[in-house]
């Protein structure tokens, strides 16, 4: 009898094994559910152009390709066409602008759209805001309407001295030296605009109020900004895209004063 106690702890042993072995994968099913569901969620639906389009040509259900996007991303980019809208908006209906294949279809491209509101097309809790920038130093032509870029200037460090800094990323453009696309003015931006001393871009108004910030932050600029064109399919780094890095947050500590005054949290 004493030999074959070693064998009944062994039969112990492996039944405990499979039991925590059972329990170890329950819990990596629930685990890899909870996070397929929570990429469910921030997960949306978006269209890229089949086929490059010029102005003028109708869209058809083809040239539509469906695809799906992190939410976050999607609110990054812009207005774009959503699942509900293609039908409606873009569907047998003209485009009013040149686009390239595998770029995103945006509500604005259509003629659907509100050809006299810009503002429209504007994303949520944002405004446009005029960023003078240096002439002799901008993209020229090279810049269009739609495109996002980065702004930097120079701005003094802790020792006085004066220092360049990528003071914002990714933000979308809107007009170049005060001339819209078709959709918000006479004049054109669609073949780029050669000379300019301003562009319109839109900012954040509410957490954080950048819109707000970034005037604050102006008045310590030496001279006009300067912008980077960022590439069309970047996709910017998470928390980077519209925000001012907190290490310039020093130069903007007067713009809470202004935007908890005089607004109710309901309010636009």
């Amino acid at each position: 009898m004493p030999e074959e106690a070693p064998a009944v702890q062994n039969w112990r042993l492996l039944i405990v094994a499979c039991l925590l072995g059972l329990v170890v994968m329950v819990v990596y099913n629930i685990h890899i559910g909870k996070v397929r569901r929570g990429l469910d969620v921030e997960m949306v639906t978006a269209y890229r152009y089949a086929r490059n389009l010029e102005v003028g040509d109708k869209v058809a259900d083809e040239d539509l390709d469906r695809i799906q996007i992190a939410r976050k991303t999607a609110d990054s980019i812009g207005r774009l066409l959503e699942k509900n809208e293609k039908d409606t908006l873009a569907i047998n209906q003209t485009i009013n602008r040149d686009v390239s294949k595998s770029d995103f279809a945006m509500t604005g491209h259509f003629t659907t759209q509100d050809a006299h509101d810009p503002a429209g097309l504007m994303g949520k809790d944002k405004v446009q805001i005029t960023i003078a920038v240096d002439s002799k130093k901008a993209p020229g032509r090279v810049l269009r309407i739609g495109n996002h870029v980065n702004i930097m200037g120079i701005l003094p460090d802790k020792s006085g001295n004066y220092q360049t800094y990528r003071i914002i990323e990714w933000l979308k453009v809107t007009a170049i030296g005060g001339q819209t696309d078709r959709g918000g003015s006479m004049t054109t931006a669609e073949g780029g605009v050669r000379n300019y001393k301003s562009i319109t871009v839109e900012m954040k108004r509410k957490d954080p109020d950048v819109a707000v910030q970034w005037r604050n932050l102006e008045t310590h600029l030496r001279g006009s900004a300067v912008i980077e064109i960022c590439p069309s399919r970047q996709i910017p780094k998470k928390g980077v895209a519209g925000v001012i890095p907190p290490g310039l947050v020093q130069f903007t500590t007067r713009a809470a004063i202004v935007s908890d005054g005089g607004l109710g949290d309901d309010s636009y």
